[in-house]
């Protein structure tokens, strides 16, 4: 029989820039609390067999253990439950996965996890309002028409709940794949501003991986985590979509519409934009004609 104190012991530990430093400015080590790592053990990975799909019911518990492997912040276990279960619902998941031959078992390399956030005071609050020009800059008028048609009345952001890779897999380009497929996904809804995230304030490492990504700091928000009873600072990182990414995107959607959904958009939608636009240009006329009058 195996002695628990002695497995525990020997159990492997693990680092991650997104715990704070120490008193010793040095990073407090986790211990490997996830099925991967005594999987892997000895195995070579062949990263061309590296796959990505969304998370399903089956990965929740080994999701929660990465989580806690990563991340010193806890969250509860119906936010892993809800934002699996729900998947393409109020929240979007991706996962890098493995499948070990011999073990003839798959395995989890690294994960997103998005959760739809509406562009309100909430959202100004975690980002700065300094944005609020990218994000106009990045709203195509042309879907106006189905904005004020459709019952939805706010734009959205995608809040990054948790992003991590294991650390065996490391400097294998799975975040960036990861984080790549889940902007390459939101930016096709019409809504979709952008993404975001909060970051430990001395996670350089993260920091560095954001930016090459896309992403830039916004906010540095203090008091934000609660890590061992004290306060630390956050920074948030943001990344606005442009007009030419969500016109490539557009272009594309529309290429793959059916016929009911393009009579839809010309005989619907493009009148109705063209209707607006024509009474907003009557009502200015109207006004610099009645400013002249008055002169």
């Amino acid at each position: 029989m195996t002695d628990p104190q002695k497995d525990e012991e020997n159990q492997k530990l693990l680092y991650s820039e997104s715990y704070p430093l120490n008193e010793k400015k040095e990073r407090t080590k986790v211990k490997a609390i996830s099925q991967v790592h005594k999987l892997l053990d000895g195995v070579t990975l062949n990263k061309e067999k590296i796959y990505y799909k969304p998370l399903k019911p089956e990965h929740i518990d080994e999701v929660k253990n990465l989580h806690k492997e990563w991340f010193p912040v806890s969250y509860p276990d119906k936010i892993f439950e809800e934002s699996i279960l729900r998947n393409e619902g109020s929240h979007i998941t991706q996962g890098a996965f493995y499948f070990l031959e011999e073990e003839k078992k798959e395995i989890i390399l690294g994960l997103i996890i998005g959760r739809w956030q509406y562009v309100d005071k909430y959202y100004f609050d975690n980002v700065g309002e300094n944005i609020l020009g990218e994000i106009n800059d990045s709203i195509d008028y042309e879907e106006e028409a189905q904005f004020f048609l459709s019952k939805n009345k706010y734009y959205y952001s995608v809040y990054i709940v948790s992003l991590g890779v294991i650390d065996e897999c490391r400097k294998m380009n799975i975040g960036t794949q990861l984080i790549k497929d889940m902007m390459n996904y939101v930016v096709g809804f019409p809504f979709c501003v952008g993404i975001y995230l909060h970051v430990i304030v001395d996670n350089y490492s993260g920091k560095k991986f954001y930016e090459k990504n896309g992403l830039k700091c916004t906010k540095r928000l203090k008091d934000f985590y609660k890590i061992e009873d004290k306060m630390y600072d956050s920074e948030a990182y943001v990344r606005i979509f442009n007009k030419k990414e969500k016109g490539i995107v557009k272009n594309y959607r529309y290429s793959m519409m059916n016929w009911k959904e393009k009579c839809y958009r010309l005989l619907i939608l493009k009148p109705f934009y063209f209707l607006v636009k024509l009474f907003l240009l009557i009502c200015l006329c109207r006004c610099f004609k009645n400013r002249i009058k008055i002169d």
